[in-house]
């Protein structure tokens, strides 16, 4: 799968409704946010798609409620960039991540609204187990 790196790839990625899977997460904006149990939250994903197969994170897309949706992108729901900036995101999965990872790359994709963003956080399979 290659990283979206635009919203025309995000809203692709909704209209052809690309499933959630080993190497695809889909994760709302209120999955970034300062509280302990939220950083633990994002370390832990990153930190699992590392020790298997590496993937893409995609913060600013809502995942459907629906029964039999589920694990289906819904719509984008995008961060807000002034509360949660990038490096904000990379001090969090850096810090929080033993041993770091040092291929990771969060891709920032703007939208219309200037202060509204949607994060790709791309993660390589790593050789070496991560722990949080």
């Amino acid at each position: 799968m290659l990283t979206p790196k635009t919203i025309e790839d995000i809203k692709a990625l909704i209209a052809q409704g690309a499933e959630e899977n080993l190497n695809l997460d889909y994760k709302g904006a209120a999955a970034l946010g300062t509280s302990d149990g939220i950083k633990k939250e994002i370390a832990k994903d990153v930190s699992a798609m590392a020790n298997s197969d590496g993937g893409i994170i995609i913060y600013g897309v809502k995942e459907s409620d629906e029964e039999g949706k589920k694990h289906l992108p819904e719509k984008v729901d995008p961060v807000n960039r002034i509360e949660f900036t990038k490096e904000r995101l990379e001090q969090i999965i850096q810090s929080n991540i033993h041993p770091k990872i040092e291929s990771l790359k969060i891709h920032p994709i703007s939208l219309d609204n200037p202060e509204h963003v949607i994060y790709v956080v791309e993660i390589t399979q790593s050789m070496t187990c991560h722990q949080t």
